[in-house]
């Protein structure tokens, strides 16, 4: 059961942590729009929404649980983090010079994602998952 005060006993750092998230699959949704209108004409976009749309929802219920306190939520997010390394931002080296605005949101993104990370694991907040969240 989940009420308010679980909510105030949860560290800034991991509610900073889980808004950062939260914002990093809002850019991700911009830049699949981004890419899908640029793309448009070339190819149909309809596998590239699904998988997107996919990913954001599995995102989006992990990050719930790494809000909740769920410790195996937080080590999917690193998890998730790994496997987006060759598939997202190795790609983005390539294509800045070609698409630099959504190429630059991605930067922007593997920042906050790290910040996010590191805020996760801070001692208070590793003490926190530890508890279950309580």
């Amino acid at each position: 059961m989940t009420s308010k005060t679980d909510v105030s006993a949860r560290p800034q750092k991991v509610t900073l942590a889980v808004r950062l998230l939260y914002f990093i699959v809002a850019i991700g949704v911009l830049r699949t729009g981004m890419t899908v209108i640029r793309h448009i004409e070339v190819r149909s976009p309809d596998f590239l929404i699904a998988s997107k749309a996919l990913f954001y929802a599995i995102s989006i219920f992990v990050i719930y649980q790494v809000g909740k306190g769920k410790n195996w939520a937080r080590w999917a997010i690193v998890t998730l983090f790994v496997v987006h390394i060759p598939l997202t931002i190795l790609p983005a080296f390539e294509s800045f010079i070609t698409n630099p605005g959504n190429i630059g949101l991605a930067f922007l993104q593997l920042a906050m994602y790290l910040v996010a990370l590191a805020l996760l694991f801070q001692h208070r907040s590793s003490d926190w998952f530890s508890t279950g969240g309580r």
